[in-house]
């Protein structure tokens, strides 16, 4: 993992554990919601386990991936689309940037 995709890991997983953080009520009642808290969370860990290299950026972020548009459907299906929805828009936005790395890096 190169430099530039190990710091963008750190920062993925920190928004990722950001929002179990808020899904979990401890930052505002309000956005207390456990089964996103845990899937936050654990996508996270994955997002660890390829920094200690327990497992493969390409298979971490493809994970992380699959979650995170399963929760974002949940979103779109709820009517979610405050806060959460912003959530899964910066989640998003760190994914893409780190699959562009992880294919520049492929093809280069």
């Amino acid at each position: 993992m190169s430099g530039t995709l190990r710091a963008l890991t750190v920062v993925n997983a920190l928004v990722y554990f950001g929002a179990a953080t808020y899904h979990s009520g401890v930052l505002v009642a309000a956005g207390l919601l456990a089964p996103a808290s845990i899937a936050e969370a654990l996508l996270g860990l994955v997002l660890v386990a390829a920094l200690v290299r327990l497992v493969s950026p390409r298979i971490a972020y493809g994970i992380v991936l699959a979650g995170t548009l399963f929760g974002l459907s949940i979103v779109v299906a709820r009517g979610l689309l405050g806060v959460d929805l912003w959530i899964h828009v910066v989640m998003l936005a760190g994914l893409a940037a780190a699959f562009a790395l992880l294919f520049a890096r492929r093809t280069a």
